[in-house]
């Protein structure tokens, strides 16, 4: 009788859980907390990459596992791996931080060509337009002015200059300072 009732819990407990198992968040926690725990370490990474391929496996549209498995991948130089997700997430409507990285590592992979100055480009636009008036630029805003070639790239470094942040954030303002094929490098080993 006590075999029968633990089968027919299990039974209805597994009845009640998802099609798709766990939902997205766990994967995230899991995969995040791997990264962390992982501190460079190449083989916990591969940890880590394969709980977010799990968590796509069983939830395809979910764009923030998709984000953060295009950011490690990008991370450990599997760039082609990181375009095919941050092309998935372009066409999805890709928040301006994410496009930034996918033009990142279309120069990463193509140098910088005429694609990857209009991929800057519209990066830009983006932060043009989510901007709003009197505000500060923020410092990807000022990467994306700065890798599209922008007229406005040194007004926006002269405001974020005189606003203190480079003060605040001394190696993002070197990182700034460093020739562009240098700063790729430097932002993707």
């Amino acid at each position: 009788m006590k075999i029968g009732t633990i089968s027919l819990t299990a039974l209805l407990l597994a009845a009640s859980l998802p099609a798709s198992g766990e939902p997205p968040a766990y994967y995230q926690e899991r995969a995040s907390a791997a990264v962390m725990e992982a501190q460079g370490d190449a083989e916990q990474l591969e940890e880590a990459m394969a709980i977010y391929d799990e968590g796509l496996e069983r939830h395809p549209d979910d764009t923030e596992l998709r984000s953060s498995r295009a950011n490690l991948l990008a991370g450990m130089g599997r760039y082609e791996e990181a375009k095919r997700d941050l092309d998935v997430l372009h066409d999805k409507g890709l928040h301006k931080e994410g496009l930034l990285l996918r033009c990142m590592v279309l120069e990463r992979l193509e140098g910088t060509t005429d694609d990857t100055m209009a991929c800057y480009a519209e990066v830009e636009a983006a932060y043009v337009m989510a901007s709003e008036p009197d505000s500060q630029p923020d410092a990807n805003h000022l990467l994306a002015a700065r890798l599209a070639g922008s007229p406005e790239a040194e007004s926006l470094l002269l405001e974020w200059q005189a606003s203190g942040n480079a003060a605040q954030e001394p190696m993002l303002a070197e990182i700034l300072e460093m020739e562009r094929g240098e700063l790729i490098r430097q932002l993707l080993p």
